[in-house]
């Protein structure tokens, strides 16, 4: 073992004040030991924990809702020079110290819960997360918006490799308000797809060649505000255009967030119709367009980029990031049961009844399913389904190696993997 170093992820700070997050390397094989320093005057008012509450550090993929007494922030006074207790409410702060993998990031964030939770279930946890909250002050952290428009604090381990994402970070204070607001090159209209209207921005980068890919992107609203357009529009070779397509149903009194969660699992929980709708978008809006459709998502969006590719392998090609490989559809078959074969029945020879599929090769003349998949180390739920959908889609003559990073499931590496496998694909 080496001696160990400390390394502050914020500015130092005068006096007796600590750094927010400091990193101490204790090896150069061994996880960073991270020291998470919250002086409580940094917590929000409306955020103060009562004497009921304790507070969880939210570490995406280090610390979760299975194990909450494991992201429990020792609450303690400040000490004076002499050792002493210090007095007063500006003296306290919460401490926790929490091994991290090497070449970590993620998101950081802070959530009051009730005093002796051991595991949290989904409701518990939801109304947890909807009173989380990152600290006032100077912590030299970037805040971000992440895919639920909940600010977090991007953190890195000293040794993660560097970013080129480039966009801006809009914080989407108006759902009412267009993710393209402040451009005049983006167009926004309400199309339907699927059972549902809903909000798609089309975009087209000037120097995209008229011949090169389309891209569509699932969760068009938070990649967009995130900065993906600008960063596609800085590409050496972008797209002929960018198609985001948004998934909160669009009725008669407007935008309907409450009904947006379903809808988005209805869509890309491997929807034939909203496919075989999408298909039909990109070559109204791009009938000059020969080459594959790039079609790009996360989570749920990763799974419905696979199965584009896997239903339509002549039209698209798919980016899947933290994939939802373990979720079936509405007749209980995985996303490689509907892998297609020279023998199946459905529309195009693709996705037909299970019974018909087998793990005959496909006709050359036929196209390939095409994907990449990612996937974070820290998200053990999708990455063991990534492993069993990798040796199944094998035996089904499909080969993919998935690349895994250093994170969990998460926002912070989805939209700069999705900008390095574009860049990718549109090199070839």
């Amino acid at each position: 073992m080496t001696g160990t170093s400390a390394i502050n992820s914020s500015a130092e700070q005068t006096g007796s004040a600590s750094a927010l997050c400091t990193w101490t390397e204790i090896g150069p094989d061994e996880s960073w030991r991270l020291q998470v320093e919250l002086p409580a005057t940094a917590i929000p008012a409306e955020a103060a924990p009562g004497d009921e509450q304790e507070i969880f550090v939210d570490l995406n993929g280090v610390t979760d809702r299975r194990n909450v007494p494991g992201g429990i922030m020792t609450r303690r006074p400040a000490r004076d020079e002499g050792g002493d207790s210090a007095d007063g409410a500006d003296a306290t702060r919460y401490s926790i110290e929490l091994p991290v993998p090497r070449g970590y990031r993620g998101a950081l964030r802070f959530l009051p819960v009730p005093r002796g939770l051991q595991v949290a279930d989904r409701p518990t946890w939801l109304d947890v997360l909807e009173r989380g909250f990152v600290p006032a002050g100077d912590h030299d952290l970037l805040t971000i918006t992440d895919m639920r428009r909940k600010q977090v604090l991007e953190l890195a381990a000293p040794d993660a490799r560097p970013l080129i994402w480039t966009g801006g970070d809009r914080p989407a204070t108006d759902s009412r308000s267009g993710a393209g607001e402040g451009r005049t090159d983006v167009d926004e209209q309400v199309i339907t797809l699927g059972s549902a209207p809903r909000r798609i921005w089309t975009h087209r980068p000037q120097r995209g060649p008229a011949s090169a890919p389309v891209l569509v992107v699932f969760d068009g609203e938070r990649f967009i505000r995130g900065g993906l357009l600008a960063a596609i529009d800085e590409l050496v070779s972008p797209p002929s255009a960018v198609i985001a397509i948004d998934h909160a149903p669009v009725g008669d009194d407007g935008l309907d967030e409450d009904a947006a969660v379903g809808q988005r699992a209805d869509d890309l929980v491997m929807n034939s119709r909203f496919c075989d709708d999408v298909l039909a978008l990109v070559r109204q809006m791009a009938p000059e367009v020969s080459a594959r459709t790039i079609v790009a998502g996360a989570s749920y969006g990763g799974l419905a980029a696979a199965y584009f590719s896997l239903r339509h392998p002549e039209a698209f090609r798919g980016i899947c990031l933290s994939p939802s490989f373990w979720e079936s559809d509405d007749q209980g078959r995985r996303i490689w049961d509907l892998a297609p074969s020279s023998t199946d029945d459905g529309p195009d020879g693709r996705a037909g009844a299970p019974e018909s599929r087998t793990v005959e090769t496909r006709p050359a003349t036929a196209a390939d399913p095409t994907f990449s998949v990612d996937h974070g180390i820290l998200e053990t739920v999708i990455a063991d389904s990534v492993a069993e959908a990798t040796e199944e889609f094998a035996a089904r003559g499909i080969d993919f190696v998935p690349r895994p990073f250093v994170g969990g499931h998460e926002y912070l590496w989805w939209r700069e993997l999705m900008l390095i496998r574009l860049a990718e694909v549109l090199a070839e």
